[in-house]
């Protein structure tokens, strides 16, 4: 049977795809976005990773820097903060060329965020208008050390007094304010917490007001909890790692025994 010979318009139609119906492109943006919501925890969890690295790199620098101070300074430690009653200079800023305190304090606004950071790194570079530089500056050399990076991601950081450190010393160092001398390194135990990363979710006025802290800190926990189910600590040994958000917490709400929190050289339970 002889069939009739296609026209110009029949071999168009033949060689043209069908479209896709309006339910099958609504079925796979559907699955797009499963896929996506599954996707996205995993890619936080990866992200929130990647800063703790980053934190422990900076933990390690500035433990290995306070080594090297030490074994200049015959084995007196930095001295944690500008604000324990140890008047001078201390581990991440100095206290200026005219004796001025970290000036000027945030919080801060966008607009005033760069000029206010800017300042506040000069107690620590030792650039115009502080005059000299931080302990630890001849050492670390770079400002980036004392800010984890997940600092810029979060809103709660431009509300805070000082901007340049997202770490505290331990204020045993000083003896939690009770002493104007620092300790030496030698009566400390190898393990005792010299560095953590400060809880960021704390809104007591003294909680950013200087680089040392105690384990308690306006009455909750000064330790953050930022990367989970561990913190990122530097200890007296010069080492760097992860320790359980628990013990954190139960060494910081003990009051009665010493330990890796409360290390206060100088009294009988640490405090």
């Amino acid at each position: 049977m002889n069939r009739p010979p296609c026209t110009c318009s029949d071999t168009l139609r033949r060689g043209q795809p069908s479209a896709f119906t309006l339910i099958e492109l609504l079925v796979v943006v559907a699955i797009i976005a499963i896929l996506a919501a599954m996707l996205l925890p995993a890619l936080s969890k990866a992200k929130t990773k990647a800063y703790a690295v980053n934190d422990i790199s900076n933990c390690k620098q500035a433990m290995l820097a306070a080594a090297m101070y030490c074994g200049e300074n015959n084995d007196v430690l930095p001295s944690p903060t500008l604000d324990w009653g140890y008047v001078g200079d201390c581990w991440a800023a100095s206290r200026g060329v005219n004796n001025t305190g970290l000036v000027p304090l945030g919080p801060v606004t966008a607009a005033s965020f760069k000029m206010t950071y800017d300042a506040q790194s000069s107690f620590f570079t030792g650039a115009a208008p502080a005059g000299k530089p931080a302990l630890l500056y001849p050492y670390l050399k770079t400002i980036k050390i004392l800010n984890c990076p997940q600092d810029f991601v979060n809103a709660a950081y431009y509300n805070r007094g000082e901007l340049i450190s997202s770490y505290v010393w331990n204020g045993a160092l000083v003896a939690y304010g009770g002493s104007a001398k620092v300790f030496k390194i030698t009566q400390f135990k190898p393990t005792n917490i010299l560095q953590w990363e400060n809880n960021e979710a704390n809104t007591d006025a003294g909680s950013w007001n200087g680089f040392a802290n105690a384990p308690l800190e306006g009455g909750i926990t000064a330790v953050s909890q930022r990367h989970g189910k561990t913190a990122q600590v530097g200890r007296i040994d010069g080492s760097a790692g992860r320790i359980s958000m628990i013990d954190i917490t139960a060494w910081s709400l003990n009051n009665t025994t010493p330990n890796d929190m409360w290390c206060n050289p100088s009294s009988a339970n640490g405090h």
